[in-house]
């Protein structure tokens, strides 16, 4: 079950580390605050099989991956290899990404930073050159890195090969990822494999072709896509619509297919008793919840993503319910490999929740700049969606509301408010330290702003 609100005097603090910058008149900068302490106390001790040191580091990052969509989130379906890892990962049950497209949620996975603080937020920007990624630590450290991206070979690769010895766009990101580690296996290693979702699709047209698919739904399918992008999108009628179901379900069992024969590589490697394997969903998928589609919005479709770790020889393996997010993946990794986290980091490790250590109050925080600037706040048990500072918010419970089909703004205004105040606090710090002159915020923060960032605790 999600986490009830923390206590009175907790439940504003901040859960990460972030150091804020105050722009004097003069453009000079100092920092404000460092890490904010809790006061609601940490969890009871527990012990755990985590281990720092170096060792292997593989991620699979999937795009368009909505964890309602696997069995170990509650779907009544079978996913073997999902399941298989599930068996064997911590499991976290309440994992947002940071964007809804796949290049800013591995911006944010790579560099411990929010989208507006590392200025990739939306697919065709570019993340900061002076973003220190987890690749270039790792690099550093004298691991070999490599990332292989689904995409067109040659594309750009926006800012994210920073800090990989080989960075490649392939239409097979899953061979490359193989033939590399088969070539490094003996190693210490950061292995990242991003995409799959146009191989998934050829698969599942063929696993399709003789499913019943409506007459005439292939241009169908093409005209609501086109319209997407004016000012008078086209839905899919409900025929249509449980057909793209039955699409979507096909290409979760692709995808876990293809799952299958990569672990079973990194088990014929021996990997599987020296890496850490971290397999997420880059962002979710909407099927029209909300009028939506893909990755149209930041409601819990396309914000809720699986999210697990598998420990070398599965030697931790339980579900946590605490609210973690993308971002907090690199200081993670960073931590379990014994490296040093840098410095404005925003993300927090999530090794102190497996240890017992860790700290109310766990919120998740989503951004995009469509449709004038939609956000996405997850704390408390509740799921607010909005646009900037709060516009237009809609309020939800995630634990009986999991696709946020009620909205409760009207009924829980109080505790709407205190969602509102998180999300205003952290717009102020994100832009504040922004690495993107056109995103950050250049005035001097006024005595108003600083006595809110204090009262909510994220400055002392």
């Amino acid at each position: 079950m999600l986490d009830s609100p923390p206590c009175e005097e907790g439940v504003a603090k901040m859960k990460q580390k972030i150091f804020l910058n105050s722009f004097a008149s003069s453009a000079a900068v100092c920092i404000l605050a460092i890490v904010v302490l809790m006061s609601c106390g940490g969890e009871k001790a527990e012990e755990s099989a985590v281990v720092a040191g170096a060792h292997p580091v593989i991620i699979i990052a999937l795009d368009g991956l909505r964890a309602d969509a696997l069995g170990s989130y509650g779907a009544p379906v079978r996913t073997p290899a999902f399941d298989t890892l599930a068996a064997e990962s911590v499991r976290f049950e309440w994992a947002f990404a940071q964007a809804p497209q796949s290049q800013p949620s591995l911006a944010a996975l790579f560099s411990g930073l929010y989208p507006t603080t590392n200025g990739l937020r939306a697919p065709g920007d570019s993340m900061a050159d002076e973003a220190t990624t987890l690749a270039e630590v790792l690099s550093t450290a004298g691991y070999s890195t490599a990332a292989f991206v689904e995409g067109p070979p040659g594309s750009s690769d926006y800012g994210l090969a920073q800090g990989f010895d080989s960075y490649q766009t392939s239409a097979t990101p899953g061979t490359a990822s193989i033939e590399w580690m088969r070539a490094h296996a003996n190693e210490n290693f950061l292995l990242v494999l991003a995409g799959w979702s146009n191989i998934a699709l050829e698969k599942v047209d063929a696993l399709l072709e003789d499913s019943g698919q409506p007459e005439g739904m292939a241009p169908r399918v093409a005209e609501v896509l086109a319209s997407r992008a004016t000012d008078q999108p086209i839905e899919f009628d409900e025929e249509d619509l449980e057909w793209v179901r039955a699409w979507y379900a096909a290409r979760i069992q692709v995808i876990d297919s293809m799952l299958e024969g990569f672990f079973a590589e990194i088990r014929s490697l021996g990997l599987d008793n020296r890496a850490t394997l971290v397999v997420l969903g880059s962002n979710g998928f909407a099927l029209q919840e909300h009028g939506d589609l893909f990755g149209e919005s930041l409601y819990n479709p396309v914000a809720h993503v699986p999210v697990f770790i598998r420990f070398a020889a599965g030697a931790d393996v339980r579900p946590v319910a605490k609210v973690v997010e993308v971002v907090d993946l690199m200081p993670t990794i960073l931590e379990l490999t014994g490296q040093p986290i840098p410095a404005g980091v925003q993300g927090s490790s999530v090794v102190p929740i497996l240890e017992g250590a860790g700290q109310p109050p766990y919120v998740a925080f989503g951004e995009s700049p469509q449709f004038g600037g939609q956000r996405f706040v997850a704390f408390g048990g509740m799921g607010m969606v909005s646009g900037i500072g709060g516009e237009g918010a809609e309020l939800f419970d995630l634990t009986t509301d999991p696709l946020e089909l009620e909205n409760l703004a009207a009924t829980e205004a109080d505790r709407l408010g205190v969602v509102i105040r998180h999300l205003e606090a952290w717009e102020k710090m994100v832009a504040v330290v922004s690495l993107d002159p056109e995103l950050r915020t250049e005035e001097d923060l006024d005595e108003d702003t600083l006595k809110q960032l204090k009262s909510l605790g994220y400055i002392q």
